[in-house]
Order: C-alpha cells, then structure tokens, then sequence
C-alpha cells in the first residue's frame, strides 16, 4: 500500500474532483482517497455513498478508519472486506459516527456490529450477508428506523423485536436447526412490525410454507420463496413439494389478499414439459382460480423452475387486468438478484 506525504494529500485534494459516491476497491485506492479526505474538508464532507470491497491487508486499516471517521455525512455505506479478523473489524469501526447512515450493507461479524450500529440512529436498510453463528449478537440493540432487513434466520428476531419493518429478506447462510424457522416466525407474530415484502429462503419439505407465512405476515403485497438448496440428511431429492396439491397451495395463496406479486424459485419441475407455456398458463389459473373468479388482487407471477440443471426455466408472467383467467407472457425475464423483488 503507498503512503502519502501531507504535501502530497494536499496537492491530491486540490485536483481530485468532489464525489458524492464512492467506490474503493483496493487497498491504495483507500489509501489515496483518505489522504485527499483529510486535506478537504470539502471532499469528506461532499461523500454521500461509499462502497468498500476488496481483501483488506494489515497496511489498509488504518486507512480505512480514517475514511470512516472523516466521512460523517454518508447515507449509504457498502463495507465488504475478506480475510479480516474480529479485533480488526472493531478497529475499523471504533472511530465511525455516522449519525446520516441509511443504508448499511456489510460482511462485518455482528459481535464487532454490536459497538458500532448503536451510534448509527438513523438507519433503515440494514444488509447482512454473513453467518453470525447459532445465536446472533445484536440482541437488544435498537433499530429506531429500520424498516428493510436483509439477514440469516436466526438474526431476523434481534433485528426486528424493536423496529417496525415493512421489507424482510430471510437469506440461507448455510445448514441450521429445523427450530430456528419457527423461532423466526414466532418473533415476527410478537413483533411491532407489518411486513408488506417478504423474501424467504425455504425447506422444500416445509408443506405449509404459505399458511405459516400467512399467520404472522398477511398483509404481504409481494412475496419471493426461494428453495434451500441445502437438505437436510435422509431426504429425498424427489421428495414432495408444498404445491404439489395445487387446491390447499390456490387457498393458502388466497389468505394473503393484497399480494401483488409472487416469484417462486425451485430445483424441481412445476409442469410436464419445461417451457410449453400452455402448461404453465393451467398451473396459473389452478393456483390464482377458483372457476372464473381470479385472486383479489395477485397481478405478477414469476415461475423459476428446474434450477441447477440444463432445462433451467424462468417465466414471468402478468394477469390482464378484468381478466381473471387470462395471463400474459412477459417480453423480458432476467434472473433477479438474490435481494431483488421481481
């Protein structure tokens, strides 16, 4: 990593242009950047957003936490860095103060977390795609504005027994207990919360995946079911899914009366023949009708079936508005992002 003179920082300063996003990704990037920060005040205080991804060395922390300490207006802070330890998260984090931060994105352990987001008041989006161990170590930390949480099941009651959330995205960090599930659902039936987006990552031998969300989040207008692709030992590949009966999988659909949209991603086949989109016109209709009376107000279905293999199928589709029965195929669909609604 290069070092920098001040006399240096400061000529840095007076040519580098004011930025209000930030992308640094490798550690003499950080480096030049904060030696140009703590020359300008200017510049510092110019950064809305900074995104921070790259393998951070011993020599780049330092740097880091300067530009930490000296960005105190930043409202979007992306922080993803490999191969760091515990104490050098903590010593990263110690000197940051970001009372504007509003959209959080980090790999950080929650136990170096649990110092920092204290201080960080005003946040609403908090993205956590890192595996916090059994018990999760942001318990009793106040969320007062979150509203859109992105984290491990065993994270999601920590992080919303004080905040009202409206977004949640329970993300598969690998194998967990068959309890934590309903731990998760159990803290969302006592919470303050009124999820209105839901994105699960689920077991595909859970049968009552729908009627279970439905209990403790039914005013869902969007809802994303993502199949583990990790099963447990001694099931089957072949093994029954939950809208296997396509009558209990229609009126579980039907308890959520304002979903709006609904992706459904799985390894297995939803139809006879992958692709022939009369078969999947009838698997619309068995799951959205009964006769000719269409869901009160599902609008948007995107059908991602037989993925991992070579006749891997994605299909989004739209209802026709005051046609219940008919559905129609959309020009473009592109894979969405594991954090993307449709």
């Amino acid at each position: 990593m290069r070092y920098y003179t001040r006399r240096r920082a400061r000529l840095l300063s007076e040519l580098a242009p004011i930025r209000d996003i930030v992308t640094l990704t490798t550690e003499d990037s950080v480096g030049k950047f904060a030696a140009r920060a703590s020359q300008s005040r200017i510049i510092a205080s110019g950064v809305k957003s900074l995104h921070v991804n790259f393998k951070a060395g011993l020599a780049a922390l330092r740097a880091l936490r300067q530009c930490l300490s000296l960005l105190q207006h930043l409202e979007d802070l992306e922080l993803h860095l490999v191969g760091l330890s515990h104490s050098s998260w903590v010593h990263i984090l110690r000197s940051a103060n970001l009372k504007n931060l509003q959209n959080l994105s980090t790999n950080a352990p929650h136990s170096a977390l649990r110092r920092f987001l204290p201080k960080a008041t005003s946040v609403q989006h908090l993205r956590l795609p890192s595996f916090c161990g059994d018990v999760c170590q942001l318990d009793d930390t106040p969320f007062p504005r979150l509203t859109d949480v992105t984290a491990a099941t065993v994270c999601i009651a920590p992080l919303i027994n004080h905040a009202r959330v409206e977004r949640l995205s329970v993300i598969d960090l690998g194998p967990e207990d068959s309890t934590v599930f309903p731990r998760m659902l159990k803290s969302l039936a006592s919470s303050i919360s009124t999820l209105t987006i839901l994105h699960v990552d689920f077991n595909p031998g859970d049968r009552d995946i729908l009627r279970r969300i439905s209990e403790v989040a039914p005013k869902l207008t969007a809802l994303k079911l993502i199949e583990r692709e990790f099963l447990p030992q001694g099931r089957s590949l072949r093994q029954r899914r939950p809208w296997n009966h396509s009558v209990e999988w229609r009126d579980d659909l039907r308890r959520f009366p304002y979903l709006h949209r609904f992706l459904l991603r799985t390894s297995a086949s939803l139809v006879r023949t992958p692709s022939i989109e009369r078969e999947e016109l009838a698997l619309l209709r068995a799951w959205t009708c009964i006769k000719l009376a269409p869901h009160p107000s599902l609008m948007y279905v995107t059908l991602w079936y037989l993925v991992g293999s070579p006749s891997a199928t994605l299909k989004s589709w739209k209802r026709e508005v005051g046609n219940g029965v008919k559905w129609v195929l959309q020009t473009h669909a592109i894979p969405p992002e594991w954090d993307q609604f449709i």
